[in-house]
């Protein structure tokens, strides 16, 4: 566990209570670090208010936190329809449950291995604060199992039951982590800044602290709360994470602190394989899995009333048929949903999805309700309580045509991930032209410079089907392993750089000069004349071979550095990361370039032109260039919106996509084929229109 500095005016750090299951009593310190159990019932003011000045601040931020989770939480559930009609979901301490922990036993968590603990939404919390000593737990569940639901329900009791100055439990999407790049504790503490404006303020150091370490120890309140352990964080969506980081990412949890709360939910695959990637589970960490729905639990959700509802007729009719394919569909919270709202119309009648013609077998029921995912998502006259802040920007129609474009892109490419720099994908010619053009630029920008335009038009016919030829920029080792970098700089890899940059320019002049030489003693001669060409082509054949065979060592590959999908974060920071690795390197010789025309002088036919030459290839082969081309070319025919990455993140919010790294997935790979063999609808007039 980390420490930190104490705020302003106080001194020292009150004791630090003895452990226990339970601990309450006063204090005059405000919220301060309580032991190893500081999730429920440990600390009440009574009637000893803080009286320290930063006490009293972290307090006030502590209890505004607490107060904006409650409001977002009973927003984001009316939106949903949770808080007015809940699921009926359960848990257990499934097989596949103790599997995923490991060396951790129910003994060992204080539990009869006999009697695994299960129950329901309001049963979780229990469970949580009161039978888990260390207040750890993983949620483990299938796609549309119910997870979301049973951790919004999680957060909202402990919520009801927290005292004040307890820590507030926040859920915290895991798809914005790189565990390889930050710590835990530190995106946590920028998750909350960023979610919760109030919690940006600083706490400076006064008196002695001050005058000692200076302004750099300022710290926001986030960072104090996290570090306080006074944020019982809920990480969920742990899968949402790539899986090049499983092993990293169980690394973070474990050095967060065995007696830290916490409360991890996840797919049940990606989590054992991360489990197995560490050898070992979560220590101290209870795991239970969702799970399916109950058939008197389905009966009870959608009939409350008895027999006397449309509901009530349909169930009435699975009773006659216990077997009925609708029965076997409505097992899974995303499937009940789906069925309640589709069927809420007063003209609607559920009872034609038990006709056995239409409907033959689970699958042909299932797919019949996620056809109706993407209308349930993007509502033509969404109610107040539904409604987004993109429902004016994402036309229901155009939505579906887009993730149709979508869904068939990935069938036809065999894929499951929609990958921002496999955008140019959906059309074959996008790359060859743009590299061919690439290309052609580079070359007329070397053309400025010496004006010879046969050799320039002989460069530019044997390098541009180099550039075309996907085939011959393999073999000829011009294709990266990752499409997609970033920039990384340091003193150290400046000096580096320079210096061998320096070395290979000094060969080459060297080279070159004394092509030249040669060429004007020998006079007229043949042998002066082949010496002095083959001098000067040996002025840009070695150091381009030196390049090639120490490309392994190449310090510019330490200033831009390849990223593995893989180990992303998300979408949108490694096509900021790539934007920056393209546009970053290309201004920085154009300003060399710049500067040393002002030097030396020249006009076009200066180093401008040779900078400008190198920019162009930079920036043309980029994939980030390659994705702006591709979005504006499907934007203006109508396939993608303007706003593509906007729409991709809204579309995960939505539950229609998933994040899974730097990419995004269909949350259900049935809705991708569903979507994929819908056909197209015909465009509105204003598709084109700018969003």
């Amino acid at each position: 566990m980390s420490t930190v500095d104490p705020p302003a005016d106080q001194p020292e750090e009150p004791p630090v209570p003895a452990p226990g299951n339970v601990y309450s009593g006063n204090t005059s310190h405000g919220p301060t670090a309580f032991g190893d159990h500081n999730t429920i019932n440990q600390v009440n003011y009574g009637s000893v208010p803080p009286t320290h000045s930063s006490d009293v601040l972290l307090s006030k931020a502590l209890e505004t936190l607490a107060d904006e989770v409650a409001v977002r939480r009973q927003r984001d559930e009316e939106r949903s329809g949770v808080l007015s009609r809940p699921l009926p979901v359960r848990w257990a301490a499934t097989e596949v449950a103790e599997a995923s922990m490991g060396e951790v036993t129910w003994s060992s968590l204080g539990l009869t291995p006999a009697q695994p603990p299960t129950g329901g939404l309001d049963d979780l919390a229990d469970l949580l604060t009161h039978r888990l000593p260390h207040r750890r737990l993983v949620i483990l569940g299938a796609a549309g199992s119910g997870r979301t639901v049973l951790v919004t329900r999680l957060v909202s009791t402990l919520l009801k039951e927290r005292l004040p100055g307890q820590p507030v439990p926040v859920l915290l999407p895991a798809g914005t982590w790189n565990p390889g790049k930050q710590l835990l504790r530190d995106w946590m503490a920028e998750q909350l800044a960023g979610d919760y404006p109030h919690l940006r303020a600083s706490v400076p150091l006064s008196g002695p602290r001050k005058r000692l370490f200076g302004s750099r120890r300022r710290r926001t309140l986030a960072a104090y709360l996290v570090d306080r352990n006074l944020v019982l964080p809920v990480i969920q969506g742990l899968d949402m994470i790539g899986d090049g980081l499983r092993e990293e990412t169980m690394n973070a949890l474990h050095e967060l602190g065995s007696t830290v709360p916490l409360v991890v939910t996840s797919l049940v695959a990606p989590y054992r394989r991360a489990v197995e990637s560490a050898e070992r589970g979560l220590s101290r960490a209870a795991v239970v899995e969702v799970l399916p729905l109950a058939f008197a639990d389905i009966r009870g959700y959608f009939a409350p009333e008895g027999v006397n509802s449309r509901w009530g007729q349909t169930f009435l009719d699975l009773d006659a048929d216990p077997e009925a394919p609708l029965t076997r569909a409505l097992r899974t919270p995303l499937l009940v949903w789906l069925a309640r709202t589709t069927y809420a119309g007063a003209a609607a009648d559920p009872r034609e999805l038990c006709d056995r013609v239409r409907f033959p077998d689970q699958a042909a029921v299932e797919n019949h309700l996620l056809d109706g995912l993407v209308s349930v998502a993007y509502p033509p006259q969404p109610t107040p309580a539904r409604r987004r802040d993109t429902d004016e920007t994402w036309h229901p129609d155009d939505a579906r045509s887009w993730l149709r474009f979508l869904a068939r892109h990935l069938r036809d490419t065999d894929t499951h991930e929609i990958a921002w720099w496999q955008l140019h994908r959906t059309m074959r010619f996008l790359r060859p032209a743009q590299y061919a053009v690439t290309n052609l630029l580079f070359w007329a920008s070397v053309w400025l410079v010496h004006g010879n335009l046969i050799v320039t038009v002989l460069f530019a016919a044997v390098t541009t089907p180099v550039a075309v030829s996907e085939r011959l920029r393999t073999r000829l080792g011009f294709v990266p392993a990752t499409p997609i970098h970033r920039v990384q700089v340091s003193g150290r890899r400046l000096r580096h750089l320079l210096r061998t940059t320096s070395v290979r320019l000094m060969l080459a002049s060297l080279l070159a000069g004394s092509g030249v030489v040669l060429w004007y003693l020998s006079g007229d001669s043949l042998p002066g004349i082949i010496g002095g060409l083959g001098l000067m082509a040996s002025a840009v054949v070695v150091p381009v071979w030196s390049l090639h065979r120490h490309r392994v060592n190449d310090p510019s590959r330490e200033i831009v550095i390849a990223e593995d999908p893989a180990r992303a974060d998300n979408p949108l920071a490694t096509l900021r990361a790539d934007r920056r690795s393209v546009l970053a390197p290309a201004g920085a010789l154009l300003v060399a370039g710049a500067t040393l025309a002002l030097l030396f002088g020249g006009g076009l036919r200066s180093p401008v032109a040779y900078m400008l030459a190198f920019a162009i290839g930079w920036v043309g082969y980029g994939a980030w260039t390659e994705y702006a081309i591709a979005r504006a070319v499907l934007a203006m025919r109508g396939r993608l919106p303007w706003r593509t990455m906007a729409f991709l993140r809204d579309a995960a919010e939505r539950g229609v996509l998933r994040q899974v790294g730097a990419v995004y997935q269909f949350r259900h790979p049935r809705l991708r084929d569903r979507l994929a063999a819908d056909p197209p609808a015909p465009p509105r007039p204003d598709h084109l229109a700018p969003r």
